[in-house]
């Protein structure tokens, strides 16, 4: 009997415990949280490839992320976000620039801009380092660029694209006639340095005129690896905004006030129209001539000035431009120094220069061009133009432009007093 009141007592308290445990369960809130499957990375040549299975729980895109460690809950933050990729792909290739082993992870952003952050192991993330056997060139890590499209908004023109890689730069270019070789590039607007996480860039070009456009890579750009290819990179048709839309270029920027009205100066009298003589304000200061013991300073002072530096009679050459360049903007520049400004064909030189200097360069090799294009003035007998060229080069070459600033000076200063 007493072995029968002790099994009935485990058996209802087990009973309750189950019970309870169900009831929790069903009351719970159940918690939605997709993720992609069957995430896996593997170095191929200078990149790791990504390939995953997308979820068919939500609708969006996926966010890759990397990191030298194992991505966790804890140091996810710390992970560098490399691409974002649309579903239906489902792969990636990614160029690292070091050889280290790195991990990987991928989440869903729903529609609504909605991050699932859910980390399970062989599954959206990997856990095993992988690295690549050497660094992947330019033409590796450039973005591919598709579906180039260019549509009138409004007053503004609204450009839109694809890239394969969010984390480049790219440059657009504008121009008036179709973009077939890169010789149409020299001849276009400046470019405009667009980030690979855009998809759309506003335009605000002169109403009435057709424009086409080319987006290129950056970083191949600057190398001179220019491929166009027509209605990827560049627009087929041209677009044009209609005449009688009052803006033009950028929007306008807000005046803080409105400009003051200009002085009211009287130089005649109303009545007589008589000359009055000019407000102190205003009137230059008398000539006065300096007393003997004055002059005698100012005498003392000019005869210590040491004498002027001797004007240039040759060109100058920098070291960058001793050497002869391999490939891309440094050649181009290389090209024209030798073969043109160093056998004192200036006019040529000035030509190439204009030309180099209207497309994209980095700012050292602008410095250069700059300098070299202030020889070309300075040697044609252009003084103004020169100056204006050298103090552009004089953020990276201070100490070679400063003989020539002076030299313009002199030529400038005695211009001036024979005048």
């Amino acid at each position: 009997m007493r072995k029968i009141i002790l099994l009935f007592l485990f058996s209802l308290s087990f009973s309750v415990l189950l019970f309870s445990q169900n009831n929790k369960e069903e009351n719970s809130p159940e918690v939605f949280a997709p993720f992609v499957s069957r995430l896996k990375a593997k170095a191929v040549e200078s990149g790791i490839k990504l390939t995953w299975k997308d979820s068919e729980d939500v609708k969006g895109t996926n966010l890759i992320y990397r990191l030298d460690k194992e991505i966790r809950n804890s140091n996810i933050s710390k992970a560098k976000f490399i691409a974002k990729v649309k579903q239906g792909i489902e792969s990636y290739t990614d160029y690292p620039v070091t050889v280290k082993k790195y991990y990987y992870a991928v989440l869903i952003e729903d529609k609504k801009g909605k991050i699932y952050k859910l980390l399970i192991p062989f599954r959206n993330k990997t856990t095993t380092g992988v690295a690549v056997k050497s660094i992947a060139t330019e033409e590796q890590r450039a973005a591919k660029i598709k579906n180039l499209q260019a549509s009138v908004k409004n007053d503004y023109v609204l450009v839109s694209f694809d890239t394969s890689a969010p984390k480049r730069d790219l440059l657009l270019f504008r121009n008036t006639s179709p973009f077939t070789s890169a010789e149409d590039l020299l001849h276009s607007n400046s470019p405009v340095t667009i980030s690979g996480t855009e998809k759309s860039y506003q335009d605000y070009p002169v109403p009435g005129i057709g424009y086409y456009y080319a987006l290129l890579d950056a970083g191949l750009f600057k190398i001179g690896k220019i491929e166009l290819k027509a209605g990827q990179n560049t627009t087929v048709n041209p677009v044009m905004i209609p005449m009688g839309v009052k803006r033009a270029g950028l929007p306008e920027k807000p005046r803080i006030r409105p400009l003051p009205l200009p002085y009211l100066l009287i130089s005649s009298s109303i009545d007589t129209g008589v000359e009055l003589s000019p407000s102190s304000q205003f009137a230059f200061p008398k000539y006065q001539k300096l007393q003997p013991a004055a002059q005698k300073a100012v005498n003392e002072l000019i005869s210590s000035i040491k004498l002027k530096p001797p004007a240039p009679k040759s060109v100058k050459i920098l070291n960058s431009e001793k050497r002869k360049s391999k490939a891309g903007e440094e050649y181009t520049l290389y090209t024209i120094v030798v073969n043109y400004l160093q056998k004192r064909n200036f006019y040529k030189t000035e030509k190439l220069l204009n030309n180099f200097l209207s497309i994209y360069h980095s700012k050292e090799v602008e410095s250069r061009a700059h300098f070299y294009l202030g020889q070309s003035y300075y040697f044609t007998g252009r003084y103004k133009n020169a100056f204006l060229e050298f103090l552009m080069a004089e953020d990276f070459y201070y100490e070679d432009v400063q003989n020539w600033l002076n030299a313009v000076f002199n030529v400038l200063i005695n211009s001036q007093e024979q005048s």
